[in-house]
């Protein structure tokens, strides 16, 4: 019979969770998320077949976590490679947060243009898109108005003034 685990729990399963769901690094986003279902009570066969990782990969977090907690998962990289530090700085990134947040941007060309304009950091098209998922920003994507729309018209039409549909006549 297999001996049962045995997780001295710093965090409560609400902290995981929302670790889980605002985590935007998909590395750290599973870590949490086994965690969180380890702390439900779920078997660790079952986070394994759930998340679809092997079931080394958890032990090993479920290790970490016990010799340090969230902050040594945190810290651990695959590979045992840190990453490479980004372009950004923080105060950059907020900049940049802040800009795409108040709709400056159409399109990820302008953000590009921006970022190198205003920082002097060059960015590839595919390089600023990846950092926009990464950092959930959003470009300024302008509804779709026929040149001849005629909104006065449009209202009326929806709150049935009209008696009859656009464009005819008679």
């Amino acid at each position: 019979m297999a001996k049962p685990l045995t997780i001295p729990w710093r965090e409560d399963e609400a902290t995981l969770l929302r670790l889980y769901r605002n985590e935007a690094e998909p590395e750290l986003r599973l870590r949490w998320h086994a965690l969180w279902l380890l702390r439900r009570g779920y078997p660790v066969a079952e986070v394994v077949a759930t998340l679809g990782v092997c079931e080394r990969s958890v032990r090993r977090w479920i290790a970490w976590y016990r010799a340090g907690g969230i902050a040594e998962l945190r810290r651990r990289r695959r590979g045992g490679r840190q990453g490479r530090p980004p372009r950004l700085s923080r105060a950059q990134q907020e900049q940049l947060k802040a800009q795409a947040a108040a709709g400056q941007f159409r399109t990820i060309h302008e953000a590009v243009a921006w970022v190198q304009e205003r920082f002097g950091v060059s960015y590839s098209y595919w390089g600023m898109r990846s950092l926009f998922v990464r950092m959930r920003l959003r470009k300024k994507l302008p509804r779709a108005v026929a040149a001849k729309a005629e909104p006065q018209l449009q209202t009326a039409w929806k709150k049935g003034a009209l008696s009859r549909p656009f464009g005819q006549t008679g």
